[in-house]
């Protein structure tokens, strides 16, 4: 089996959608990241891939991430979100060249059924009312987890934390005490004000994690919130390889982390991240709070870690229409009662309809 070519799909809905093509006829999918992506295609990916067995993923991450001697200057290594969209689709090759799920391939699903939390955000821009109105919407779509996002970003810091808290109370006094309710302050406190809110959510009622308390940057003050705080306090989203997890883990010991499948690599490194996670007895969480191809391959490889038992994020907030989605990739991978169920069909399971694709294309 070699690769044949690559081809890109602008939807009207924003979406880039990739397609790699085998001589084989198998074809493997992944949504990639808009206009930057293109470049790359041309100038890096078709030369080196093209005429490769797909189904050597390691070498092409390696290849593709790292640099290679066949690469005209070696230095002109590729951005993770590029080698995680590639990694996606020859994930999904694999799986259907074997005639298995790519969970099964990635050493098994310890379950098949994935919770997940409705994640809400822009806060920054909402009153406390607003957000309680789109946590009630998850409720009313039988989500039983919850986050609340902030969006400040680092450079609105510490910029009107007693509203922030005011949201949180809000909601936690509307849900029941028993569902998980998580805080994301998107990279948006100092480390002083960021302890006085951990400990303020704690005094008050459940929490269940503290996500990006700080500017990403700031990995020495992380370590400074997680000792001062009972809460879990979360990290990894904006973040890349298992060597920045690796360093994460060494100087800010965050308690839980988040990898986003796409920020961090592709499946190939996510579940090297996971593993280093499980060594050092790391909860992890993962970001990809979208509805498509590329959250249905986060939860993939989520669904093989034993003790990876937290909701997985989801969002109606990044992605087109859910029947819109439903029609292009298959009705399975939209969330029912919360819950996403893989199915045993080959590689991701996308069932990719030819006929909507010529509707949706740009």
């Amino acid at each position: 089996m070699k690769i044949t070519g690559f081809d890109t799909t602008q939807l009207k809905n924003g979406r880039l959608l990739l397609q790699v093509r085998t001589s084989t006829d198998i074809t493997g999918v992944a949504e990639a990241p808009g206009q930057i992506f293109q470049a790359d295609l041309e100038s890096t990916i078709k030369p080196l891939l093209i005429g490769e067995d797909p189904r050597q993923i390691d070498r092409h991450w390696e290849t593709l991430y790292l640099g290679s001697q066949k690469q005209i200057p070696r230095e002109a290594k590729l951005r993770p979100q590029i080698v995680g969209a590639v990694d996606i689709a020859l994930w999904d090759i694999l799986g259907k060249d074997a005639g298995l799920p790519c969970h099964a391939l990635m050493g098994g699903a310890a379950r098949l059924d994935i919770p997940l939390y409705w994640s809400v955000g822009s806060g920054w821009k909402k009153t406390p009312d607003q957000m309680l109105d789109d946590v009630m919407d998850g409720w009313e779509l039988d989500y039983r987890a919850f986050k609340i996002r902030m969006d400040w970003k680092s450079y609105r810091q510490d910029a009107n934390p007693a509203k922030d808290l005011q949201m949180f109370k809000l909601v936690r006094d509307y849900l029941p005490n028993n569902i998980y309710l998580g805080f994301d302050a998107n990279n948006g406190y100092s480390v002083p004000t960021a302890i006085q809110q951990g400990r303020a959510m704690e005094t008050y009622g459940r929490i269940d994690h503290f996500e990006e308390p700080l500017s990403q940057y700031d990995v020495p003050g992380l370590r400074q919130v997680a000792d001062a705080l009972d809460v879990a306090v979360s990290t990894g989203e904006q973040d890349w390889d298992r060597w920045r997890f690796r360093d994460i883990i060494m100087i800010g010991n965050p308690d839980i982390l988040q990898p986003d499948i796409l920020n961090a690599g592709g499946p190939s490194e996510i579940l090297k991240i996971y593993k280093l996670a499980t060594t050092h007895n790391k909860p992890i969480m993962p970001h990809s709070p979208n509805a498509g191809i590329n959250s249905i391959a986060s939860i993939h490889c989520y669904s093989t870690i034993k003790n990876a038992i937290r909701p997985h994020e989801f969002s109606t907030e990044f992605a087109p229409p859910l029947e819109e989605v439903a029609e292009l990739y298959g009705e399975h991978i939209i969330p029912k009662n919360g819950i996403i169920t893989l199915t045993n069909k080959p590689g991701l399971g996308i069932d990719l309809n030819e006929n909507a694709l010529a509707k949706l294309a740009a």
